[in-house]
């Protein structure tokens, strides 16, 4: 199915219509405005094991953010937020650019964490970096200021990534209004708004969201090798299924302790499985000198992790006791803190078994697509693919430490209604809340079923669901466009 144009794709209309019954977005009706959109992600596969180089499967939403830029005569920014905070009470904020040139990524991130401020770093952040990267300059004082304006339809804290469509959003409005598209491709655009998470937000995420938001494409699961992030063919969603999520009301955020801690151990996992194999290498009389795993707990092959590495590692570990034995790690997002406890053999058990059950899972998935859908034997393949996702889940709540009884509550749900086609099941992107994962039949029997899991979870816990049913397409595709006249 084509793409439909740009301005017609939610929530640019809606965005459209704000800035025009919102005077204090400042926005001159008669002068161009150039809009941008890029939508938030469905984790079907592979989530928090992005960071450690396995392959994801990732579903780009019809939820998306919408951007809004339109050139000013000064050297201010204004920045204005619909929904960010509040549905019903916009925010602004302003910033000379001048106040961008001088800065540093910590100065940038102090002053932006501030309350009621924080939501400015995920627009704000690209533009600093682009300046920093020397992609375009803005100490150039013909180079003017401008408004922002943004709405999104990615509910926050729901585990779809909301941050990541806000953040490529932004930074394609930014390139393309600098004209320096030529000088990126949709992968260098991802990877620069994953710099602003980590460096401007503050947050140690992978960069699956972002190549998502960016690169996916409608209706297909993007398939991406985090190593640091190659991008493979998509995914055929096999004919007559479809994945959607159940968002739980729980708050999700990758901000959270454990996510950051579950991290750090695993990085200290590879260096003492590392560590482990330089010993059996001198053993056997060789020298060790690169690392077999090319930096990436992915690349160990689980018979091999159970059979010689597992037993070696500690269940805990008290971060200075590490840090004297074996050094740093080699992650340049989180530190081994002196007082803090790592589960180290839990965090290796869900990265190296995660990454060994999304291979399989492209296997099955895979399979199924090149089935004919009346072969009965394709229902048994797609439950194999489905019972990973349960895997992964479990693993996700008993390894990592990342789940959340509202999110096992879904998926027994979902697995109580297997034989009213629904496959599977999974608590997605970072876990301890947020959005479960479903894969299952198009149809009235699987869509009566998820309409009951709803019912029955609301009733239970008094907590709203949401449901994502739609797919939409990646931000470098639909590019950007303008509202009135030509590009300036």
């Amino acid at each position: 199915m084509p793409t439909p144009p740009l301005l017609d794709l939610e929530p640019i209309p809606t965005l459209r219509r704000r800035i025009a019954a919102e005077p204090a977005a400042s926005f001159d009706p008669t002068r161009p405005i150039r809009f941008s959109r890029a939508p938030g992600r469905l984790d079907v596969m592979g989530g928090i094991a992005d960071y450690t180089g396995s392959l994801v499967c990732e579903l780009p939403l019809h939820r998306a953010a919408a951007v809004a830029l339109q050139p000013r005569e000064d050297r201010q920014i204004q920045v204005f937020s619909f929904n960010l905070l509040d549905e019903h009470q916009p925010f602004m904020l302003q910033i000379p650019l001048d106040g961008l040139i001088g800065a540093s990524a910590e100065m940038l991130r102090h002053e932006l964490s501030a309350p009621g401020r924080s939501w400015a770093a995920y627009l704000l952040g690209g533009l600093f970096l682009l300046h920093e990267q020397r992609l375009i300059d803005l100490a150039d004082k013909s180079v003017r200021g401008f408004n922002l304006a943004i709405y999104s339809t990615v509910p926050l804290g729901a585990g779809i990534s909301s941050s990541a469509a806000i953040e490529v959003a932004a930074l394609l409005n930014f390139v393309d209004h600098f004209q320096i598209r030529d000088r990126l491709d949709a992968m260098q655009l991802a990877v620069l708004a994953q710099e602003v998470e980590n460096k401007i937000c503050g947050v140690p995420c992978g960069v699956m969201d972002q190549v998502t938001s960016c690169a996916g494409q409608a209706d297909k699961l993007l398939r991406l090798r985090c190593q640091p992030h190659e991008l493979l063919a998509p995914l055929p969603i096999p004919t007559g299924m479809r994945l959607v999520g159940i968002h739980s009301g729980v708050r999700h955020s990758i901000g959270g302790g454990q996510y950051g801690l579950i991290r750090c151990a695993a990085f200290m996992a590879h260096r003492m499985i590392l560590e482990k194999m330089r010993e059996f290498g001198r053993a056997a009389g060789r020298t060790l000198a690169a690392d077999p795993l090319n930096g990436y707990l992915a690349n160990l092959d689980h018979d091999d992790y159970k059979k010689f590495f597992r037993s070696y590692l500690p269940e805990s570990i008290k971060g200075g006791e590490f840090l004297l034995r074996f050094g740093s790690t080699i992650d340049t997002a989180t530190t081994v803190k002196p007082d803090m406890f790592y589960p180290v053999c839990s965090a290796a058990d869900h990265h190296v078994l995660e990454a060994m059950r999304v291979r399989h899972f492209i296997e099955f998935f895979e399979q199924a697509a090149a089935m004919d859908s009346a072969d009965p034997q394709r229902g048994l393949v797609l439950d194999k693919a489905g019972h990973l996702m349960y895997g992964s889940h479990y693993s996700y709540s008993n390894d990592a430490g990342l789940g959340a009884p509202e999110c096992d509550l879904l998926v027994n749900l979902v697995r109580a209604r297997e034989k009213k086609d629904l496959y599977g099941a999974k608590i997605t992107g970072g876990g301890s809340g947020g959005t479960v994962a479903v894969l299952c039949e198009i149809g009235a029997k699987p869509d009566a079923a998820i309409a009951e899991i709803i019912q029955v979870y609301q009733s239970q816990t008094g907590k709203p669901a949401e449901l994502f049913d739609r797919s939409g397409p990646g931000a470098w595709e639909t590019g950007t466009a303008f509202v009135r006249g030509d590009a300036p």
